[in-house]
């Protein structure tokens, strides 16, 4: 299955593909590739959300992406599986440096949410950065404390 959908558009892959998002403190650091749990300290990052059009917009230099395939296909299609298979993924962490906005972690991810066609983007930011989303983005909406959600579950 793997080697069958590499390359090809949305209507290629699995009838059971789904992004679903996973929320939990205890994996924000997944929104980093390669990253230590110990990097990412609760309340100094908070979700947010975007047009995903407006997102892909305004992305600086290296975080563009014109196509979802030519650049690591591989985790391309693990990821495409991994939510075809029920799986959930941390969003994307993105930040705002020298008034550009750029993806610090998860341009797989935010390139198969546009192939799929999402409408917005939940994303990780940090906390003290969040008066530059607002005026970054301006269909941006911060949604969720990490504090607030692990105090709720606890």
């Amino acid at each position: 299955m793997i080697n069958s959908i590499k390359g090809k558009p949305r209507a290629g892959w699995p009838e059971t593909f789904e992004v679903k998002w996973d929320f939990s403190p205890e994996n924000i650091y997944f929104c980093d590739d390669g990253a230590d749990p110990n990097d990412y300290q609760l309340g100094e990052y908070l979700f947010g959300e975007a047009n995903l059009a407006e997102i892909v917009e305004l992305l600086h230099g290296h975080s563009r992406r014109e196509s979802l395939w030519g650049v690591s296909d591989d985790k391309v299609v693990r990821a495409i599986m991994h939510w075809s298979n029920g799986g959930l993924m941390t969003p994307p962490l993105l930040s705002v440096n020298l008034g550009c906005l750029v993806v610090t972690g998860g341009n797989n991810r935010i390139a198969i949410c546009r192939e799929d066609g999402q409408p917005r983007l939940p994303f990780l930011y940090l906390a003290a950065d969040e008066d530059r989303f607002v005026k970054k983005l301006k269909s941006f909406s911060s949604t969720i404390n990490i504090v607030s959600t692990l105090k709720v579950e606890n």
